[in-house]
């Protein structure tokens, strides 16, 4: 136990010396918040209150958020199998699961950090703008609150660290970094329309409008959506709630971070067997 602990300590401080280095990183964090600064400059959010910020936000958070995600994690797995340091890592006493679980885990520090800050900022950047009444703490249903603020951003956090999980699960059948991007991009693309395209047509098939309510949290987007509705907005504006089944939706973000890892170990783990695997049989059949 203290040695698999020792692994993912090792695994750890090394991922995340390679992403300080990486300058392009703290360029996207920036760009991030300019564009957030922006859309709450713009939209007026910034002069009314932190949940009418949170309005202006949600949608290009859906957005941002992944995609700064899927630039973390579309090359974290497969640079060190390409480069040939996983193979070299793989003769020290790492497992496979130690060695993804230190790369998520510094992974997920960077992107906290990353988009963390800037929506920290743009929350400060409200506090100080605001109506003078919007500073005032929610004691009641229908006060704005900085607290409502701080569970967007930590929703946020979870929301990205699922995509995270994915893209980086997906590097490890990447064949060139051409081919990362493309997957990156298909799971990107694929979180992001999947499941708003999927209700639409079940919509349009005739589906029951509670029916999708129920099974949108089983998305990404869609726990995180909900997530935000139930506990951010829907304070402010609706009490009674309703929005989604908070314990399926957080769930929902678990499983899917759950399942990036579990792939992506398994990846690690028996990859290099079938490859093997697949070379003979190609071998075979070119007799």
């Amino acid at each position: 136990m203290r040695s698999s602990l020792g692994g993912v300590w090792v695994v750890f401080r090394r991922e995340l010396t390679t992403v300080g280095r990486t300058p392009g990183y703290a360029v996207l964090a920036v760009g991030l918040l300019v564009v957030l600064g922006g859309l709450v400059a713009v939209g007026g959010g910034g002069a009314t209150g932190f949940v009418p910020a949170v309005v202006d936000l949600l949608l290009p958070t859906e957005v941002l958020v992944p995609l700064l995600a899927v630039v973390l994690g579309y090359r974290a797995l497969y640079a060190d199998a390409a480069s040939g340091e996983l193979a070299v890592i793989r003769t020290y006493p790492v497992s496979a699961v130690a060695y993804v679980l230190g790369v998520l885990l510094a992974r997920t520090v960077a992107l906290f950090a990353l988009v963390g800050g800037p929506f920290a900022l743009v929350g400060a950047y409200v506090w100080l703008t605001a109506a003078p009444d919007t500073g005032i703490f929610a004691t009641h249903a229908g006060v704005d609150s900085p607290v409502l603020f701080v569970r967007f951003v930590a929703l946020v956090v979870p929301f990205g660290a699922a995509y995270l999980s994915l893209s980086a699960a997906v590097s490890t059948i990447a064949t060139s970094r051409r081919s990362a991007v493309a997957l990156g991009v298909l799971a990107l693309l694929a979180g992001i329309l999947g499941g708003d395209l999927a209700v639409l047509r079940s919509l349009s098939a005739g589906a029951s409008p509670s029916g999708i309510a129920e099974s949108i949290a089983f998305t990404p987007n869609g726990a995180f959506r909900g997530l935000v509705f139930e506990h951010v907005i829907g304070v402010a504006f609706a009490p009674e709630g309703g929005f989604v089944d908070t314990g399926r939706a957080v769930a929902s973000l678990v499983g899917w971070c759950l399942l990036g890892a579990a792939a992506a170990v398994a990846a690690v783990a028996f990859g290099s067997r079938v490859d093997v695997a697949v070379e003979r049989l190609r071998g075979r059949l070119g007799r």
